[in-house]
């Protein structure tokens, strides 16, 4: 009985000891007709990163967020800034508006905000940030609307 105790506890052991394998989660789906993108955070992260400093009507004080641009995340899916994307959220709520708002303002896909990952509790792990502050014509019901927190896929409509 000891024996197989002790050959139980040396399986464990070996068990706990071996690398844990962790499968990257994907976060956001961009499709373009046939052709569809998948991005983990890992890979949204490894992107060129920008940093939009600004307020919007859900954030009490200025804010610094980062993420790549909106602008590259369509680019790598070869859809055109004349195209009209539709962005949905986990709460499967959905907006439609121009890809063209994305050259013209340095749209980014916040990953961070203020140096900290954002989690879904926190409008994350990914929220479209517009540079509100930088641009006096975003302040508008409009624009609001297109701050999709939470954004889980971006589509051609």
């Amino acid at each position: 009985m000891n024996i197989k105790k002790m050959i139980g506890a040396a399986v464990a052991c070996l068990l706990l000891a071996l690398p844990t394998v962790s499968v990257a989660q994907e976060i956001l789906t961009v499709t373009n007709g046939e052709s569809t993108v998948t991005y983990t955070l890992e890979e949204l992260l490894a992107l060129p990163q920008e940093i939009v400093t600004t307020t919007n009507d859900y954030v009490d004080v200025i804010a610094t967020f980062q993420g790549p641009s909106l602008q590259s995340v369509l680019e790598g899916s070869n859809i055109d800034r004349n195209a009209e994307i539709q962005m949905s959220a986990i709460n499967d709520f959905t907006i439609s508006g121009p890809a063209e708002d994305a050259f013209s303002y340095d749209v980014i896909l916040a990953l961070l905000r203020n140096g900290e990952q954002m989690t879904v509790r926190d409008k994350g792990p990914i929220w479209v940030i517009y540079p509100m502050d930088d641009h006096p014509e975003l302040r508008d019901d409009l624009y609001n609307g297109r701050l999709v927190w939470q954004l889980k896929s971006i589509a051609v409509e």
